[in-house]
């Protein structure tokens, strides 16, 4: 079957709304959500590692922990509420990855996490966060 000129050129609008949904969902997407995503495999190799990404914060839970991205990949460590990060708020973190276990999370930093924390913490138990090493607020465009 062959297609007009017309056929053509209405199946482009098609094709760039559907990559424009494809790209702003992987937008939010955080490399550990990505990770986890892909498998056991992938998730492992990722331990440890440095990364640094862009994303939008979903909840300020306390005074060293913080989420960001669609399934939010929680990032501890930096304290949210004295650079006065909010939801909604857009940030450049770097940070290790390191899978969540709540003992091992408090051991690395000190950090003394209050009830909320640790309860949210607790139920993140053995997925994979971010340590943060630098957490920048992303000026609006």
């Amino acid at each position: 079957m062959m297609r007009t000129r017309g056929q053509k050129l209405a199946a482009w609008p098609v094709a760039a709304a559907f990559a424009s949904v494809l790209m702003v969902g992987c937008a939010e997407e955080t490399p550990v959500q990505e990770a986890q995503d892909e498998g056991t495999e992938t998730a492992a190799a990722m331990l440890n590692e440095t990364v640094t990404f862009e994303n939008e914060v979903t909840e300020v839970h306390g005074p060293s922990l913080f989420t960001v991205g669609d399934e939010d990949t929680p990032v501890v460590g930096f304290d949210a509420a004295a650079a006065g990060l909010e939801d909604g708020d857009r940030v450049e973190v770097t940070g290790t990855v390191r899978q969540i276990v709540l003992t091992d999370v408090e051991a690395w930093g000190g950090f003394d996490f209050d009830q909320d924390e640790n309860n949210y913490l607790v139920e993140r138990e053995l997925d994979l966060g971010v340590v943060a090493e630098n957490v920048q607020a992303v000026p609006e465009e």
